[in-house]
């Protein structure tokens, strides 16, 4: 398979001291990518951080505090590889996993983005990862590659949207029918620490009542009709997720 190119876009707000290691995962993809790291605001040094990679990114955009919809966004609109993958500056991507969901579209030229598996992790006091669920796959675009059409075809990120973004986006693809590609390998180390934004949150506050407010108001202005057959059921779509994001 010849290489396809690849944007990898990473929005951080405060992300060290873990964002060189996750920059680390991204080198460790032995894939050609062209990299959009925006700086949100951030007031830790991640600015500094970031001026001293000595060119490594493609695109250093720095915004302040717009939220990661908006940062993403721009991201995609400052690449112009053929595949756009999502990664946060708190996670990792294993070893290949590029290479596996680009392999992943390449077979299924129907699909319109590619979706792996997700492990929950933790780092202990010794640096070790400590992993607590299974493989699962669920909402989440760091595990998925997507072709850059797809945002023609569905939008981009709601910028309205502080949380569940990602499901949001998720049921746009799901309403227009786009095809997936499941990929059964281990494509995203999601790491859990007390900085995360959804910890602690569920329902209401986890976004996801948003998230489908905004199905409901594309079914009122006609976007899409809820009737219309789909090649998949939208449960099995959008995955199931583990019994605790926290392990507990």
């Amino acid at each position: 398979m010849t290489a396809p190119s690849i944007a990898v876009i990473i929005p951080v707000r405060n992300g060290l001291p873990l964002l060189e290691e996750t920059l680390a995962s991204v080198r460790a993809q032995h894939c050609p990518v062209e990299i959009a790291i925006i700086n949100d605001g951030s007031t830790d040094g991640t600015r500094e951080y970031l001026r001293g990679l000595n060119g490594y990114c493609s695109h250093l955009l720095e915004f302040d505090g717009r939220g990661p919809s908006a940062a993403r966004n721009a991201g995609i609109r400052a690449t112009s590889a053929e595949y756009v993958a999502f990664l946060d500056a708190d996670d990792l991507w294993p070893a290949g996993s590029l290479y596996a969901l680009a392999t992943a579209l390449a077979e299924k030229p129907e699909a319109g983005f590619a979706q792996g598996l997700i492990r929950n992790f933790r780092t202990d006091s010794l640096g070790s990862k400590n992993f607590f669920t299974a493989p699962y796959r669920f909402i989440n675009l760091g595990a998925c590659l997507w072709r850059r059409s797809v945002f023609d075809t569905v939008g981009m990120l709601d910028e309205g949207l502080s949380l569940c973004e990602d499901l949001d986006l998720l049921l746009r693809c799901w309403e227009k029918d786009v095809r997936k590609a499941e990929v059964n390998v281990v494509t995203l180390y999601y790491r859990r620490h007390p900085g995360n934004i959804t910890r602690g949150l569920a329902g209401a506050g986890f976004g996801t009542v948003k998230a489908y407010q905004r199905r409901i108001e594309r079914i009122r202005r006609g976007d899409y009709d809820p009737t219309a057959p789909r090649h998949i059921d939208p449960n099995v779509y959008l995955g199931q997720p583990p019994l605790s994001q926290d392990g507990n």
